[in-house]
């Protein structure tokens, strides 16, 4: 068994619902909120490094960052490690279970791939790489 910490995982305002912090509360490892961290306006330019300085990882469901050029700079200039979670059509507890099935190949990613990278998360619980250091 690794002796790497627990990875820092933050819940975006699109994945941080009721059903994926229950499901996460039974987890090892630390989990920020941006409910918690940020007023709901705050900037991605702000939040993004706040979180990469806390050593955090984002779990999102914004499927436009890969697409577009300039989130995908700023993804970059943070140093974020961000996994985009693009499982069409999953809302409530099967996004929850989608959440929960990445884990461990969320873990395993974070330790092979340094930061600033943007991957992909499906349905199955897949992780692929969309753009690295």
């Amino acid at each position: 068994m690794s002796s790497a910490p627990e990875p820092v995982f933050f819940l975006d305002r699109t994945l941080d619902t009721a059903l994926v912090r229950a499901a996460l509360q039974s987890q090892p490892g630390p989990v920020l909120r941006h409910a918690e961290l940020f007023d709901p306006a705050t900037p991605d330019a702000e939040w993004l490094p706040a979180v990469t300085t806390r050593g955090g990882f984002v779990l999102t469901q914004e499927r436009r960052l890969h697409y577009n050029p300039l989130e995908l700079k700023a993804l970059q200039a943070s140093g974020a490690g961000t996994f985009i979670f693009v499982a069409k059509g999953l809302t409530g507890a099967g996004l929850a279970e989608c959440v929960l099935r990445a884990l461990p190949r969320l873990r395993r990613f974070v330790q092979r791939h340094p930061r600033p990278f943007v991957a992909k998360v499906y349905v199955d619980g897949s992780v692929q790489l969309v753009q690295g250091t």
